[in-house]
């Protein structure tokens, strides 16, 4: 009984080797893998049996039991990218996935935040969406048309991340108000203008320049105001005179209204009402310090980033830019007894418990930080020497074996 006890250390002691140098194979293989999360080979021993007597309890042990841990709550180190399309997570937390587009799959968790782009064709529709390395889809938060944001707790409130140019657009939106902050010179010779551009936009979306002429009059302190439209005139009856008081600061008037009628296609009647109440007559030189207006032509998405808070942005060909999803902070109870899918991909089961959701913003979990990727926690100088050690280990327990198989031989070789 005690030879075949041998033998059977000697084979779970090989067979528990072969299973440590695959872990090492598998942790080498992706030293370089963002996300990956290292592996480590355990072993217990196996207990055949316990003999009881009236005076001692004896134990015969039949080898040892090969155990991998993935130590998957141990954090990577962040390194920088600048690639539009990495984000990392500094802390705790995951990304959460789908393996199918339409969200019918399994909910994946993944640490790796290299996101591609990933055609799919869903109903006769050809449909982009954004993708991990493994192909999964990313799910996030969705937002409204002007950005809100609708969060949720569960995987329930996550949409898949769609990105094609049909999934996002900005209708035409026409321009209603205007800001101008500028500094006007006080020492400038009467009939001396300066002048600046503030882009507007009509009914049909179409760009209009309106051109701001101030010009010194012979008054202290005032100045004449002439607005001019491109494809359009102005009814409001100018000039506009602006007094500035003894500090340089605008007297008035402080906002003015602008009647404008497009002579383009479409274009329609707009009033302008433009804000004039950061204007300077500082000493200096003429200096323009801000313009602002409101609407937008019609533009489709173009391209999108990550913002450090979670937030997609997309990024529109009208030159609009706007959060259109936000990725959540995904939390389990126990990360390490969740199953692995794939070298950076994890299950969540009874063991590991279920998926919360969190704002990065709001929450000192994890944070996430665009363009960048969490580095493999593989260590190949630890991989190298623990192979080392299973190599001799793997070579120890064949030479018990074989010795112990020779001694069987000449055993029954005793009995013939």
């Amino acid at each position: 009984m005690a030879m075949f006890s041998s033998i059977s250390a000697a084979f779970t002691g090989m067979r528990g080797h072969t299973d440590a140098m695959q872990s090492i194979s598998d942790n080498i293989v992706n030293v370089q893998t963002p996300g990956y999360k290292h592996a480590h080979t355990r072993f217990k021993e196996i207990i055949s049996e316990v003999n009881r007597t009236a005076n001692r309890i004896t134990q015969s042990y039949m080898g040892s039991a090969p155990s991998t841990q993935f130590f998957i709550d141990k954090q990577g180190t962040v390194e920088f990218t600048n690639r539009a399309l990495d984000v990392a997570i500094q802390g705790k937390g995951f990304f959460v996935s789908n393996t199918e587009p339409d969200g019918s799959g399994e909910i994946e968790l993944t640490r790796n935040g290299q996101m591609l782009n990933k055609h799919v064709n869903l109903g006769g529709v050809d449909q982009l969406f954004l993708s991990d390395v493994k192909g999964n889809v990313l799910l996030a938060w969705p937002t409204d048309e002007v950005g809100q944001i609708d969060t949720g707790e569960t995987v329930d409130s996550l949409e898949p991340v769609r990105i094609d140019n049909n999934a996002f657009s900005i209708t035409a939106r026409a321009s209603t108000t205007a800001s101008l902050s500028l500094n006007l010179n006080p020492d400038a010779a009467t009939g001396e203008a300066f002048g600046a551009d503030i882009q507007v936009f009509d009914e049909t979306g179409t760009g209009h320049n309106i051109n701001y002429s101030f010009a010194k009059t012979a008054t202290t302190n005032t100045w004449d105001l002439t607005a001019t439209v491109s494809d359009g005139t102005i009814s409001t009856s100018m000039p506009i005179a602006f007094t500035f008081d003894e500090s340089g600061q605008i007297a008035s008037p402080t906002t003015q209204d602008f009647e404008i009628a497009y002579t383009n296609d479409g274009g329609g009647n707009a009033t302008i009402t433009t804000d004039f109440s950061n204007m300077f007559q500082f000493a200096g030189d003429f200096t323009l310090l801000d313009i602002r207006s409101d609407g937008n032509g019609a533009g489709l998405l173009d391209s999108i980033n990550f913002s450090d808070t979670g937030e997609i942005i997309g990024n529109f060909s009208n030159g609009v830019a706007r959060t259109i999803y936000k990725i959540p902070i995904a939390i389990v109870k126990e990360p390490n007894q969740m199953g692995l899918r794939f070298n950076t991909h994890y299950a969540p089961n009874e063991k590991s418990g279920g998926i919360s959701l969190f704002e990065a913003d709001k929450t000192a979990l994890g944070d996430f930080v665009a363009g960048s990727l969490e580095a493999s926690t593989v260590s190949l100088a630890t991989e190298l020497n623990n192979m080392v050690i299973a190599q001799q280990s793997f070579a120890m327990n064949g030479q018990s074996f074989r010795a112990i198989d020779e001694m069987a031989r000449i055993a029954s070789d005793l009995k013939r």
